[in-house]
This record gives structure tokens, sequence and C-alpha cells, in this order.
């Protein structure tokens, strides 16, 4: 799809890259990578107006830049160990939703009561739509299509409603 949109600069994809390898998001990355540059946390107005030029004009900062190799590089020899490298600390997970468990016991429930449902029911021939009969699979189209390439014709319902 590189006809439609441009390539992205291979600093660009390799801080990407380097994100999903610590399991970081790209903002926390940057983050990571200041501190490691210099030793300090960074200002959030700092680290804001790296990330937006590196999201909107694809800007790669040095410190982002000199991390992510070292990531990558880390990554490809297999010895990539993400609490090593401080990015433990940044790895947010969402808390559970407060009403978790009783949505997890209202679905359980719904599906034993459609399972219960589903027990009671039968095919009455006087009250129900009657069953269609394609002498097949239960698949009209592959059926016509099977008898049409043998150069027979569908057999009539007749025919199976009779046993052996």
């Amino acid at each position: 799809m590189s006809f439609m949109w441009p390539t992205a600069p291979p600093d660009f994809v390799a801080a990407m890259k380097a994100a999903e390898a610590l399991g970081v998001s790209e903002y926390d990355f940057f983050r990571l990578a200041f501190r490691r540059w210099s030793d300090r946390e960074a200002n959030e107005k700092t680290l804001e107006r790296s990330f937006v030029a590196y999201m909107f004009h694809q800007n790669v900062p040095v410190w982002v830049r000199h991390f992510s190799r070292d990531v990558l590089s880390r990554d490809a020899a297999g010895i990539l160990d993400a609490a090593e490298l401080g990015a433990l600390k940044y790895r947010h997970h969402p808390p559970p939703h407060r009403n978790g468990p009783l949505y997890i016991g209202l679905m359980g429930a719904m599906m034993v009561l459609y399972c219960v449902a589903l027990l009671d029911i039968s095919y009455d021939p006087q009250t129900s739509a009657p069953m269609p009969c394609y002498g097949g699979p239960g698949f009209k189209v592959i059926a016509e299509m099977a008898h049409a390439i043998a150069g027979k014709e569908l057999p009539h319902c007749e025919n199976f409603k009779k046993p052996r």
C-alpha cells in the first residue's frame, strides 16, 4: 500500500517496534528513553512537544532513536529484559470493571436460559412451516450444483420420506 501513502522513516518504525517489544505505549517509551538518556524524569511539556512532532511529523528525537536501536538489538539477540530496562514501571493495566463479575454472571444465566429454552422446541408439521427437502446436506445451492454437475434432476421429497 505504499503507492497510496509514503513509507514511514526507519527510525519512526524502529521506535514503534521497540515500544511494542517492551510492551509499553509509545508515549511511555518516550518517557523511558528520556529517563535512560538523561538520568532524570522528563518535563511533561518537553515530552509532549517531542511526542507531537513524532506523531504528526515523524520526527524521532535522538534519545528515542538511540534507545529504540538498543531495544531492538537486544530483542534480536534474544536478551531483551523489560525489567532490566525499567519498562515494567510504565506498563499500565486497566483496572477491572467494578460490575465485571455481575456482567459475567448475567451472561452465564442468559446462556443457561437460552439452552433450557432450546430443549422445549419441537417440530409440529401441523403448526410449523414445512421443512425443506433438498435431498442433500441441507444446502439448497450445493445440492442443486451437485445434481447439475452430475447431469441429474433433484429428487422429489416423496423419495426421501419412504424408508429404503
